[in-house]
């Protein structure tokens, strides 16, 4: 099976592909120029940048974090309409989902090929019966499969659990700048190897229904004090609400969008869920 294209403003394609195949991308997303911003934006801090301790993260590929709070651009494109339509499909058996994670990863000339895994693997590699991730990679440069495009196995995200995988089953997610691949937690997919003498630049991305941990702490890169300007709506998204039936709330019963917004009243209540 081939990775399916779809429009961004195709839902029902989008449904489709991601039932079917369990993957999709989105192609030119967002323009060239504003993938260019990104990687200005998240350029200024590329010596922060960690290189792989593992053959898994790999040797030759370069990691930064913290991309909401490194980049305006990044943040306007963090609801784009194709994730939030995704991730309303995939994940909206559960009360809430939310954004878990992004990561810059930059592959650089020479880098193998990483081992094929599912996201969900994370969590203990419990087997939940259902979905609980949507993740994507944005395509900040060109990915093609000479420069490491992300591999895939289209449909696998029905696997059983001892299901063998691969490399020979994989094809890769080829896709130019703003283009956007998105696949569900239980994809097996694993960045490609690049055999070229340019970096191939991606920001990937994680979500995951409300009540498990985020990826990364989401509180501590994006603390109260430094996020006062941020939209309500992006500031739920990355963890500034409650979630499921009586988790998130914060001190007494309070929102926790009132840490950002001490001025402003806020319902008081840990129970998201009431009976009729």
């Amino acid at each position: 099976m081939n990775i399916p294209e779809v429009a961004a403003v195709d839902t029902e394609a989008l449904r489709a592909a991601l039932d079917e195949a369990g993957c999709c991308v989105i192609i030119d997303a967002a323009s060239p120029e504003q993938m260019d911003a990104i990687a200005s934006e998240l350029g200024e801090h590329v010596e922060r940048s960690s290189i792989g301790a593992s053959d898994f993260e790999g040797h030759e590929t370069r990691r930064l974090g913290s991309p909401l709070p490194r980049s305006a651009t990044f943040r306007d494109l963090a609801m784009h309409d194709a994730v939030m339509a995704s991730g309303d499909h995939v994940l909206g058996h559960a009360t809430s989902w939310r954004f878990s994670a992004a990561e810059y990863i930059e592959i650089g000339p020479g880098e193998s090929a990483q081992r094929l895994h599912r996201d969900r693997a994370k969590y203990d590699r419990v087997e939940f019966g259902f979905e609980v991730e949507m993740n994507g990679m944005w395509a900040i440069t060109d990915f093609t499969e000479a420069n490491g495009a992300t591999r895939v196995i289209p449909a696998s995200h029905r696997f059983d659990a001892d299901r063998r995988v691969s490399p020979e089953e994989t094809v890769p997610a080829e896709m130019t700048k703003g283009s956007l691949l998105l696949y569900t937690g239980s994809l097996y997919h694993g960045g490609g190897a690049n055999q070229t003498d340019s970096w191939r630049k991606g920001l990937s991305l994680q979500h995951a229904v409300g009540w498990l941990t985020q990826s990364t702490n989401q509180f501590l890169e994006c603390p109260p004090d430094e996020v006062t300007d941020w939209p309500d709506e992006l500031l739920r998204f990355i963890g500034y609400a409650k979630t499921g039936n009586g988790l998130g709330y914060w001190r007494d019963s309070e929102d926790p969008l009132s840490a950002v917004h001490p001025d402003r009243e806020f319902a008081r209540g840990w129970a998201t869920i009431r009976p009729d």
